[in-house]
């Protein structure tokens, strides 16, 4: 019975450690592409706060499917071609306020500034269904329609669904996440994507990412356009991670994207 009681302090514990809270979510990345006859250096600030907590899965970079929270977030964006810059700006928020959810942005780049706004309604905590407008600059406003469904399974595991269409029907996209624990404090995640087009064959991308604990995760993507990349991500402590990766294409062997990255996690 003492055993017991001294057990106890450390389950708890372990508990806590393996389902972490934050608010905020801050990405430094600098990624050089090398295209053979020519560098692109961009650097990439983004930022995103929740005005409520978010709970980990287990690894400390994976959430749920469907986050109702509202939050706000920007990022810039500075892109260097051989002496030639351009720079991009994105802003934007979301606000929950029972099953409702209204959201909006703004992008400006150096060839448009683009608008969106949108409705949301939460049928149940696993099924959300929005409508977005989305205003680009010299061009009609376009409608977005777009259902978000997750299937919850034992403990943390899920797989969820994301369908897409455009008013026109001239734009088709789903989309599904795998996340499950696995055995020894590891985990797997898995991704697949499908975008049609009135304009262009069916495209289709993947991901697999192995989690070997909460801090620590290999992963690669493939599409079909032949384009594939390797990335890490390691947490140093429970705020502050370094993430790298190389990515190139089968039909491109000049091709070289190396990226590398801060996150920090409050």
């Amino acid at each position: 019975m003492k055993f017991k009681f001294a057990a106890l302090p450390l389950m708890l514990a372990s508990a806590v450690a393996s389902a972490a809270q934050y608010n905020s979510f801050t990405d430094v990345d600098y990624t050089n592409s090398d295209f053979g006859n020519f560098d692109v250096d961009t650097l990439n600030l983004d930022s995103r706060y929740y005005f409520g907590a978010l709970e980990t899965l287990g690894p400390r970079k994976e959430f749920g499917y469907i986050l109702p929270v509202s939050n706000i977030y920007g990022g810039f964006a500075y892109a260097d071609a051989d002496g030639e810059s351009s720079d991009a700006l994105n802003i934007g928020g979301e606000y929950y306020t029972g099953q409702w959810k209204l959201f909006g942005g703004l992008s400006d780049n150096d060839l448009s500034t683009d608008y969106r706004v949108g409705a949301g309604f939460l049928f149940t905590p696993n099924l959300l269904a929005e409508v977005e407008a989305v205003k680009r600059e010299d061009v009609d406003t376009q409608l977005m329609f777009r259902g978000r469904y997750n299937h919850q399974l034992t403990g943390n595991d899920y797989i969820g669904f994301t369908a897409e269409v455009d008013d026109d029907f001239d734009y088709r996209s789903v989309s599904s996440k795998y996340f499950t624990a696995l055995s020894g404090g590891q985990y797997l995640s898995a991704s697949l994507s499908l975008i049609d087009t009135d304009n262009s064959d069916l495209y289709w991308g993947g991901g697999v990412e192995f989690y070997f604990n909460e801090d620590t995760s290999i992963g690669a993507t493939y599409d079909e356009a032949e384009s594939y990349r390797f990335h890490a991500t390691h947490f140093f402590n429970e705020n502050v991670a370094a993430k790298a990766s190389y990515g190139s294409n089968r039909d491109f062997d000049d091709l070289d994207v190396f990226s590398l990255g801060v996150t920090v996690q409050l």
